[in-house]
């Protein structure tokens, strides 16, 4: 375990000042956002918010890809040729991304309630509705968003990892045209997949252990959670599971196949 800190906190440093960079970038752009939505509409600080969780959806994967990319390009020999098996070098950039994309999450949210609670028209925006009653209802949705973007980063994550993996594998064989392997595990991933869900035999083996999932704090409604959808645990297993091998196949890659 201690080797794998070693990683992580090495992964951090080298990383640490571009995300200084993006956070300082998050301020500014936030605090100005706050100071439009206070002069004139609160939905300069709602609308930004909500557009900023779709992005982080591939922040772990843009992260791992040019992680990657830069271990490929400057570090091969320390990269391939390291101690340490394959596993520990990508969950600790893996580890590092969920980290900072969890920042952002955190500061966005401040960010969003603050212009929230400080703005002089709530209503504008919000009608008949108080933002201290708005406020739960902000924090409970904004949760589950925040757990659906970082699942779901997580598993875009893995795609993109493999996808590097492969580009550099291909290298050996297809040259310059490497990056032609990445766009097929990118289809494979990408429509594959999509045709896969719609098989009766996916449904069979994920649509099990129905999870409801309800907003409890609506505003104007008192006491009557609302059904937002449903989820199957079944479904939660089988990308879990997936995720963690295509980790496992990009780290398996890695140590056996592919060389300097």
């Amino acid at each position: 375990m201690s080797t794998w800190l070693n990683l992580l906190v090495k992964e951090f440093r080298l990383t640490r000042n571009s995300a200084l960079l993006l956070f300082a970038i998050m301020f500014i752009g936030g605090f100005w956002l706050i100071y439009l939505s206070y002069s004139y509409n609160m939905g300069f600080v709602i609308g930004p918010a909500g557009l900023l969780l779709v992005v982080l959806l591939f922040y772990p994967a843009i992260y791992m890809l040019k992680s990657l990319a830069w271990e490929w390009k400057v570090t091969p020999l320390l990269w391939l040729h390291c101690p340490q098996p394959a596993w520990m070098l990508l969950t600790a950039k893996l580890a590092v991304a969920i980290l900072q994309m969890t920042a952002i999450i955190i500061v966005a949210a401040g960010l969003l309630l603050l212009g929230i609670i400080i703005n002089p028209q709530p209503e504008q925006l919000l009608g008949n509705i108080s933002p201290s009653s708005l406020l739960p209802f902000v924090l409970e949705t904004g949760t589950y968003a925040a757990i659906f973007t970082i699942a779901a980063g997580i598993y875009i994550g893995a795609w993109a990892t493999v996808i590097s993996v492969t580009n550099a594998l291909a290298g050996n064989f297809l040259g310059r045209l490497r990056w032609l392997a990445g766009i097929v595990v990118f289809a494979v991933a990408l429509l594959g997949f999509g045709q896969l869900q719609q098989t009766s035999a996916f449904r069979f083996i994920t649509n099990w252990g129905e999870i409801n999932i309800s907003i409890q704090h609506l505003p104007l409604v008192q006491q009557t959670p609302i059904n937002m959808g449903q989820v199957y645990a079944g479904e939660i297993i089988f990308y879990v599971l997936l995720t963690v091998a295509l980790y496992a196949l990009s780290a398996w890659l890695i140590d056996h196949k592919i060389e300097v």
